[in-house]
């Protein structure tokens, strides 16, 4: 089905000169669209309009964006299915695209990720716009796969949780089993969240604008126990020095004269330093391990794992 309309999509392009991505992906023209298409509250200004522009706008519904055509019909069918599921479950969005862009360094795939997810309408009905994003880049010259998080799915999919999973479906895309990888990841995903938030990333929260931060709590109870020993180990001593000291009956006794010798000294005041110590978090904050949120285009926080190459 796929190829006959790729061949379609070829005698258009031939005679009508209509660029069109992919048959299966339906694009929007954001020039035609309210605020570019970007119905998430991010500000829209001179430094992420171009961005904004050359970032597919496609119906946040889909779920696959499979522009450089890697599944069947079929199996963009049981994938969706799966989806679907995932979403319903956990309440965090699950976005698969695959494209062709070639690049430098791998920043240009995260800037693709990031972009792709922060100005469509994916996790707009979740909580901090949560959901995680796999992106498969099947550009010849240096084939590259990673996964980004968004929102709470930060807390689930640690960059230990991700990280493990690039290491299991590396064989599957690697070879080009990309259904196999695919449905792995789904099921890995699937696994981490019925397992919890871990125990790395418990200490953490992600804030309005995307970003992991870290929460400061005083251990009341240990601290309670720690400073009742030192105040009763403090008053046992000072009770029994207490006990040993006699008390004198003139006040001549209190005297020792062989240690006394008056001279006159003065005190001089010299200097004195002040030492302070300042505890803070960055806006940025970072996770357990190598977790840490980063900011794409729109100035929203995101994490990711280390990303493969192959």
């Amino acid at each position: 089905m796929k190829t006959i309309k790729k061949i379609i999509c070829l005698f258009i392009v031939f005679f009508t000169g209509i660029t069109i991505s992919n048959a299966s992906t339906q694009t929007f023209d954001r020039q035609q669209l309210n605020n570019y298409g970007v119905n998430k509250k991010w500000n829209i200004n001179s430094n992420n309009l171009s961005n904004v522009l050359n970032t597919y706008k496609v119906d946040a519904s889909e779920k696959i964006y499979d522009y450089s055509d890697i599944l069947t019909d079929e199996e963009e069918k049981e994938l969706y299915d799966k989806i679907n599921k995932f979403i319903s479950k956990t309440n965090i969005d699950m976005v698969l695209v695959s494209v062709d862009l070639p690049y430098y360094s791998d920043k240009t795939n995260e800037d693709f990720a990031a972009d792709f997810y922060d100005y469509n309408d994916f996790g707009i009905d979740f909580k901090n716009y949560s959901g995680v994003l796999l992106l498969r880049n099947t550009y010849e010259k240096d084939p590259y796969f990673n996964i980004y998080t968004f929102g709470d799915a930060q807390l689930y999919f640690s960059y230990n949780r991700l990280e493990r999973t690039l290491d299991y479906i590396y064989s599957d895309f690697h070879s080009g089993y990309y259904y196999d990888g695919i449905d792995t990841f789904i099921n890995r995903m699937t696994s981490y969240y019925n397992s919890g938030i871990p125990n790395e990333m418990k200490g953490y929260k992600v804030n309005e604008d995307g970003y992991l931060y870290k929460i400061y709590r005083v251990p009341f109870i240990p601290v309670i126990l720690i400073s009742g020993i030192i105040t009763l180990i403090s008053t046992l001593i000072m009770v029994h020095k207490n006990k040993m000291v006699f008390t004198a009956k003139k006040a001549t006794e209190y005297l020792d004269k062989s240690t006394i010798n008056y001279t006159n000294k003065q005190d001089n005041f010299i200097t004195s330093h002040t030492s302070s110590y300042v505890m803070s978090s960055s806006s940025g904050g970072s996770g357990g391990g190598s977790s840490h949120s980063s900011g794409g285009s729109s100035g929203v926080g995101h994490s990711s794992g280390g990303g493969r190459h192959g």
